[in-house]
């Protein structure tokens, strides 16, 4: 009898371990997912994490012929002047390192609030030259994806396998100035 109840018990424990594993490695699912205006901010809660180290990146498009990016450029005595040749199209990046030790971490779940640089390539602004900064100033979002990376810090230009992207569209014409409509695909 007692020998029987170690295996069921070891079975059982066996599976759970299994179970747990698998949801870790591969159940990485978003909550209360919202986004608004900064540049493009996304926030929320993301779970099936356990306290693996993760680097979020929040990569949006603006490609509406009907709203085009508003670009200003910034000279180095910091005034804003319109850009010269704005393009139809942009792309913004942000990132967030979520570290597993966090005090916000529970039971693998974190909140997040990642938000894209309204920074942008002088040269991509149409600003005059290379001694000038682009800037955002507004943009009419019109999809994106937010790819979860496993580690803190990566280099973007030679990601490790994401653990998870996942792609989003959003609607500009219900945009106003601090809300975006956007929903998972």
């Amino acid at each position: 009898m007692k020998k029987k109840l170690f295996t069921i018990l070891t079975v059982m424990l066996v599976t759970m371990l299994t179970s747990s594993t698998t949801f870790a490695a591969g159940g990485l699912k978003f909550r209360d997912l919202d986004f608004s205006k900064g540049s493009l901010i996304a926030k929320g809660e993301i779970s099936g994490l356990g306290n693996t180290d993760v680097t979020m990146v929040l990569e949006a498009i603006a490609d509406d012929p009907e709203f085009p990016p508003q670009i200003s450029c910034i000279n180095n005595g910091t005034n804003f002047v319109p850009g010269q040749s704005s393009p139809k199209k942009i792309k913004a990046i942000g990132e967030q390192n979520l570290a597993g030790d966090d005090d916000l971490r529970k039971n693998g779940r974190s909140p997040f609030f990642t938000e894209t640089s309204d920074f942008i390539p002088w040269d991509v602004a149409g600003c005059p030259s290379s001694n000038w900064v682009g800037h955002l100033d507004d943009a009419f979002w019109t999809k994106g994806t937010i790819v979860v990376y496993p580690g803190l810090n990566i280099d973007l230009n030679n990601p490790p396998p994401a653990l998870l992207i996942q792609p989003f569209v959003c609607y500009p014409r219900e945009q106003t100035a601090t809300t975006v409509s956007c929903e998972l695909q």
